[in-house]
């Protein structure tokens, strides 16, 4: 974490009258934000899905069976447009991972149902993403792992403080029926 601590140490000689502890998780953050994408797209590579392909076809699945969703639930789901979402159905649709279904009482009205073929592609996707993450974090213990669940629930939580009931992705600790409070409970507990 040299990286870190250079950018710490130029904060305290520019700033020095400044507290930078609210900043440094953001900047580790920052830092995550780049590294996950090339491990998303290293690990995905070989189903040939991006991890846009990969995010739609998980939010399918997990919608339960008929395993379908309208493009609105899809797009505040993985926080693109309308129209970027329409290009990234479209190339699913030529590879036949998903299907467009237009509404019987209503023909404005769409869904987009994961096909069997989408299904199986995103299982094997999600065992080698699973066994992707346990080889990255298998220096961790389940202690560490648990905390770092826990303190990631509560930051996540300053960016999104309310989560609508109706999306289908939300964090794993809201599912769960838990809070920021229980998370913040179960952080000082581990300390």
């Amino acid at each position: 974490m040299k990286w870190l601590r250079q950018i710490s140490d130029y904060w305290q000689r520019e700033y020095p009258d400044r507290d930078f502890t609210r900043v440094r998780p953001l900047v580790r953050l920052s830092r995550l934000a780049l590294l996950m994408p090339a491990f998303q797209k290293q690990v995905l590579k070989p189903h040939d899905l991006t991890p846009t392909d990969y995010s739609i076809l998980g939010a399918l699945q997990r919608a339960g069976r008929p395993r379908q969703l309208e493009p609105g639930d899809l797009y505040s789901t993985l926080g693109c447009t309308p129209g970027g979402l329409t290009k990234m159905i479209d190339r699913l649709v030529r590879r036949g991972l998903v299907q467009r279904l237009t509404d019987r009482e209503d023909a404005r009205r769409a869904r987009i149902r994961l096909t069997p073929k989408g299904e199986a592609l995103g299982r094997r996707a999600f065992a080698d993403y699973n066994d992707a993450a346990a080889r990255l974090m298998s220096r961790l213990s389940e202690e560490e792992l648990e905390r770092i669940d826990e303190a990631l629930a509560l930051l996540l939580d300053c960016f999104e403080p309310e989560a609508p009931e109706d999306v289908v992705y939300a964090s794993p600790f809201a599912a769960a029926g838990g809070s920021s409070e229980a998370a913040r409970g179960a952080l000082r507990a581990a300390r």
